[in-house]
């Protein structure tokens, strides 16, 4: 059983986490599935925007917890050096160039929760649970978490967050800026799709660009972003697709763009 499942319909592609028997829980060779794929997605000029769910009741639980405790008799070294590894694997899904959409259908738990917000945004089922539960079973956190709570919500909700290890609903995450849109679950596919065609219709090698900058921006200065958004639209000046967008404003019709 292929543990990731890929499928593209024009210019959108899904990942599907597919260990549901054991509710997409984290494992090496999953992420080294993920791994495989991000250049293969990247080289795909179709494609304009990738939604990463998992396949029945779950999004993700976390980490295996097998995986776990295989760790808990090796030294420091060892696992400080797997466990950097281990998330480098999951986190190539930053490097997907287009925009990228957790559809959360279910429970997004521990790391997986976490997977989601590396994504470029985040709609959840009215029914999916958030957790960032590692306190809960003894561990710390991991798989950039420290780093998406607190630059996602603020320092003051990533602690409490971390520090309760609690569950809580989609709805509140989309009220603490953790998750952008919430839906019944019979609708968060057709929602989700809808929000990705929209930004399947923009301008391509724009979207790319931006998407870089924004992943910039968290860290940059305001003189470090006027350089990275200027060198942007020198880029942008030179393409197809800014004629066409021009073009099509002036014709009264929706641009075609061709991602040159």
């Amino acid at each position: 059983m292929s543990l990731l499942l890929f499928e593209q319909e024009g210019p959108l592609g899904k990942l599907t986490l597919n260990n549901p028997q054991e509710l997409n829980a984290m494992t090496p060779e999953m992420g080294d599935a993920i791994a495989a794929i991000v250049p293969k997605i990247n080289a795909n000029p179709e494609l304009r925007v990738v939604i990463l769910t998992g396949a029945g009741r779950a999004f993700s639980a976390g980490g295996n917890l097998q995986f776990i405790l295989d760790h808990t008799p090796q030294g420091y070294d060892q696992n400080k050096r797997e466990m950097i590894e281990f998330y480098s694997k999951f986190l190539q899904l930053r490097n997907i160039e287009v925009p990228t959409i957790a559809m959360l259908n279910g429970p997004a738990i521990g790391a997986g929760f976490l997977i989601a917000l590396a994504c470029d945004l985040r709609y959840a089922s009215s029914e999916a649970k958030l957790a960032a539960n590692f306190a809960k079973i003894g561990l710390s956190s991991g798989m950039g978490g420290l780093y998406w709570l607190t630059k996602l919500a603020g320092p003051a909700v990533a602690a409490e967050l971390l520090f309760t290890a609690r569950t809580f609903p989609a709805e509140e995450g989309l009220q603490l800026g953790l998750v952008n849109g919430v839906f019944p679950a019979a609708d968060l596919e057709a929602k989700t799709r809808e929000i990705a065609n929209q930004i399947a219709a923009n301008a391509p090698l724009a979207l790319k660009i931006m998407k870089k900058g924004v992943q910039k921006a968290v860290t940059a200065t305001l003189e470090e972003v006027f350089d990275y958004e200027s060198g942007g639209q020198a880029q942008s000046f030179a393409t197809q697709d800014l004629q066409e967008g021009i073009k099509a404003i002036q014709e009264k019709r929706v641009p075609k763009f061709s991602g040159k």
